[in-house]
């Protein structure tokens, strides 16, 4: 094996390690982008009895408004937006941590319009724990108008029993404050507690008793206080713009789930680049600068892998995962899905080293059939699809000699050569046979380098035409990675498989997800 083999099979050796250790990462968060699209859809399609929820935040966007009371309708509505949104954020977060709890709607639980609770939460035995059920709050336009009303007699019942209130996070700050800056209900209970003084030195005992009972709710408020997990715009955000609400939400968690797999990713490449370099340097091979700046290059390259490899592929799972059809979501529970960027991030290597002269056309199709991709369009002929080119002699020769077409005689010509030369090196052989051998094996490499000539021809005219659009693609898909940007990413990407001749199935996040819940096959 020569040089340069031995630094590929190292590289994909590497790339293997990067995308098995991005499977956990993978798995959880997809995962966890999996309650998001359960939330914009109302179905979770893992579940084996009730599928459907109660409310979903596309059906909630589609809510009538009497126009006359548009904002009130609105804030209604976003209030019900909030509680989706707060059980898919809080789900999400708890499946990133390992956290066994999970939250519901109480409507969900068939409890339809509980007085008492909005969203419930289970143990890991899927056990309610009464004590800790949440009325949401997303009331008024600020701070002091939610204040307000959890002190009027509407809100009398949740603290009489001890609810919890999940509120705006937003609002929530207000309310609570800092220490260097009292919040509004600490700012309240100060005055309520000089009117409690003055009633007392006053000896009015009818106010004294209203002000300490002032005192008890809002001490009641401030401790049964909790954020809901979004803020009083985002929810109305969600109202309003469910779908890119949901991807913006999708987008955090794999910006989230590229950037720990690529300290996990800048480790490993890390370490094996340290012990790659000493031994150079032990050798004489290389110098201890050049040591030193080859780790720092193979770390960022290692890092940059696993986040696209950890970001795309935790979108892809959690699709998969809520998929209609059961063979798309089995699929989901294997590696495909960092094996399907890997893929994609491969071929564009290779496309760039192509264009920057690193290889010759013949290793670029070369290159391109060892990642699966296969031939590039018409232009490449017919695709490989030899499965051994088994036995020796001029009669084998003459036949690859017939073929059409520079590319699959160029595959059968190196298969037959690869059969000579394990037949010289592997079996002792007489004198006059060895001799035809190695005159077959010349006309063999005479056969080689003319398909390589033209193979070269072949691709190089086909590449040139289209380096515009590969060069487009890739930098539409750089782009995309750098801005969390799932549909600009997927557009890159088909932009050359179009070129690459490939079936279209998805454009966007819509359409795969549309794919994804249809009976269609995945074609990969």
């Amino acid at each position: 094996m020569g040089e340069e083999n031995k630094e590929d099979k190292k590289k994909e050796i590497e790339q293997k390690a990067l995308q098995g250790a991005a499977a956990e990462v993978i798995s959880r968060y997809g995962d966890a982008a999996k309650q998001h699209i359960v939330g914009y859809s109302g179905v979770d399609n893992e579940l084996s009895v009730e599928k459907k929820m109660k409310k979903s935040l596309k059906e909630i966007s589609e809510y009538s408004v009497n126009k006359d009371y548009e904002y009130a309708n609105k804030k209604q509505q976003a209030g019900f937006s909030a509680e989706v949104k707060s059980v898919a954020r809080k789900n999400a977060d708890s499946i990133v941590k390992g956290d066994k709890a999970r939250y519901i709607r109480s409507d969900d639980l068939g409890r339809v319009n509980d007085q008492l609770v909005d969203i419930a939460i289970k143990d890991a035995n899927g056990v309610e724990i009464t004590s800790l059920g949440s009325q949401m709050k997303f009331v008024g336009k600020e701070p002091k108008d939610l204040l307000a009303h959890l002190r009027s007699n509407k809100s009398r019942k949740y603290l009489e029993e001890g609810v919890f209130l999940a509120v705006p996070d937003d609002f929530y700050d207000k309310l609570i404050g800092e220490k260097c800056e009292p919040g509004l209900i600490d700012q309240e209970i100060d005055k309520l507690k000089k009117q409690l003084d003055a009633a007392k030195k006053a000896g009015k005992n009818e106010v004294v008793k209203q002000r300490k009972a002032q005192l008890e709710d809002m001490q009641k408020i401030k401790n049964k206080l909790r954020k809901s997990g979004l803020k009083d715009a985002e929810a109305m955000f969600a109202r309003e713009h469910p779908k890119l609400s949901t991807a913006i939400d999708i987008g955090k968690l794999a910006h989230e789930a590229g950037s720990a797999q690529a300290k996990t990713g800048a480790a490993i490449t890390g370490s094996l680049s340290v012990v790659r370099n000493v031994v150079a340097c032990m050798k004489g091979e290389i110098e201890p600068q050049d040591a030193a700046i080859a780790v720092v290059k193979d770390t960022g390259k290692g890092a940059a892998f696993s986040y696209a490899t950890a970001f795309s592929g935790s979108v892809i799972k959690g699709s998969m995962q809520n998929a209609s059809s059961g063979y798309v979501r089995s699929l989901s529970r294997t590696n495909l899905a960092s094996s399907l960027v890997s893929t994609t991030i491969n071929v564009g290597k290779t496309i760039t080293q192509y264009i920057k002269g690193e290889l010759t056309g013949a290793q670029c199709v070369e290159s391109l059939g060892v990642q699966g991709v296969g031939e590039i369009g018409s232009a490449m002929y017919a695709s490989i699809a030899l499965t051994a080119v088994q036995g020796t002699g001029s009669v084998a020769i003459k036949i690859i000699a017939g073929m059409a077409g520079s590319t699959l005689g160029y595959a059968a010509a190196v298969a037959v050569y690869q059969e000579l030369a394990t037949s010289l090196k592997d079996y002792e052989l007489a004198v006059k046979e060895r001799i035809r051998i190695e005159a077959e094996c010349e006309e063999a490499v005479g056969l080689i380098c003319q398909y390589r000539a033209e193979m070269n021809a072949a691709v190089e005219q086909y590449l040139t035409e289209h380096l515009e659009t590969f060069n487009e693609g890739f930098t539409a898909m750089d782009d995309a990675i750098a801005e969390n940007d799932v549909n600009g990413f997927i557009t890159g990407n088909v932009m050359i498989q179009e070129k690459l001749g490939h079936e279209i199935q998805f454009r966007s996040q819509e359409e795969f997800e549309n794919l994804m819940s249809s009976d269609v096959a995945l074609k990969l």
